[in-house]
């Protein structure tokens, strides 16, 4: 039978009966557990959000504005990884796009640091300008052009990661844009340069608090749901997640998805008990590895410096044994900003106040 102008056929394994779809060279099991893989992926932004409304009305009140015209209202979403940063902003956008003529621009700090990388990455069509033999000016200049000439909202993620100080700067003056940064720290712009703060000082800020267990259950049902086929998981695998997850919804989702695929390889039928334990195990242990992959040079040599060393480390200590292993070391305050982001993400830990705070690996 034709399908889509592929073939379907059908094969029995054991106790199993499958429905196969042949479409331009990929199989896909019809009655597979996993029935939409998107929706398990990290960077799938859902149709609907669950949860979060105060902080979907707000960020559209702020950015309402330009719906007549007027320069909206630049914010600064905080809080830890995995309650909804990055998700919520974007939702929002994509909603408001339905409404109006708006572009969405998005960078993340972790994965264009450098200003090259964050214009090009700004660009909504950057294919049409070419990566290599394209200069950094020639990139600022087409970004530039087209945040003239069109309503953008520019989606800064991860934003204490970015290099240079002066690309926030550069954002912060376009008219027709509103700008939306997203870190782990409330006072991130305390610790970049003093025109960079007087720039950022009218930024408006909300907090994203960790998901309550009840919160993060319904997120991840509403996940399985639209993922998975019906009775795939149950409620009780769920909150076992959940329990674990303690809060962010990144561990969570990607248990739910190592699990998802674990049971889907194994035959089963739905995701068991012992599945959730070991998915959710990986699910930590990668993103342990991709905490630390993600560092800057910099951050790295601090982890190595720490890493070495047999008792806590002070900021002073710290800082004068990276200055001396750095060719191009950055100032004070940019490390310690650095350091912030380690803290955030588990990676450090840090014990005392002010002057007496000392930094160690976590374990």
């Amino acid at each position: 039978m034709k399908n889509l102008g592929g073939a379907t056929e059908r094969l029995t394994t054991g106790t199993r009966d499958y429905s196969f779809i042949t479409f331009l060279g990929v199989v896909r099991a019809v009655g597979s557990l996993i029935e939409r893989p998107r929706v398990l992926t990290e960077d799938y932004v859902p149709d609907s959000f669950v949860h979060r409304e105060g902080e979907h009305q707000e960020i559209a009140d702020n950015l309402r504005p330009m719906m007549d015209g007027e320069p909206p209202q630049d914010m600064l979403l905080h809080g830890p990884p995995g309650v909804g940063k990055t998700a919520m902003s974007r939702f929002v956008v994509r909603k408001m796009k339905e409404e109006v003529d708006v572009r969405e621009a998005y960078v993340n700090g972790f994965r264009a640091r450098t200003r090259f990388e964050v214009f090009y990455s700004l660009l909504d069509e950057p294919a049409k300008v070419p990566r290599d033999g394209t200069s950094t000016s020639k990139v600022v200049e087409e970004f530039k052009d087209r945040a003239r000439s069109r309503d953008t909202v520019i989606v800064v993620d991860e934003v204490d990661q970015l290099r240079d100080d002066e690309i926030l700067y550069e954002l912060s003056r376009f008219r027709r844009s509103g700008v939306i940064y997203i870190a782990n720290d409330p006072l991130v712009f305390s610790r970049f340069e003093d025109r960079v703060r007087s720039r950022l000082g009218d930024v408006a800020k909300m907090e994203f608090t960790r998901y309550s267990s009840s919160e993060l259950s319904d997120i991840l049902r509403h996940r399985a749901s639209n993922a998975l086929r019906d009775g795939a998981v149950s409620d009780k695998e769920i909150d076992l997640i959940v329990s674990r997850a303690e809060g962010d919804a990144r561990i969570a989702i990607s248990s739910l998805k190592k699990a998802s695929y674990a049971a889907q390889d194994r035959d089963l039928d739905i995701i068991t008990r012992g599945v959730v334990e070991e998915s959710v195990k990986q699910a930590y242990s990668e993103d342990r590895i991709d905490s630390l992959d993600r560092l800057n040079e910099h951050q790295k040599q601090v982890y190595r410096t720490l890493q070495r060393s047999d008792s806590p480390m002070g900021m002073g200590q710290l800082f004068d044994t990276y200055r001396t292993e750095m060719d191009d070391p950055r100032s004070r305050r940019t490390l310690r900003r650095y350091i912030r982001k380690m803290e955030a993400y588990g990676i450090v830990e840090a014990e005392g106040e002010k002057s007496a705070r000392t930094y160690s690996l976590a374990d």
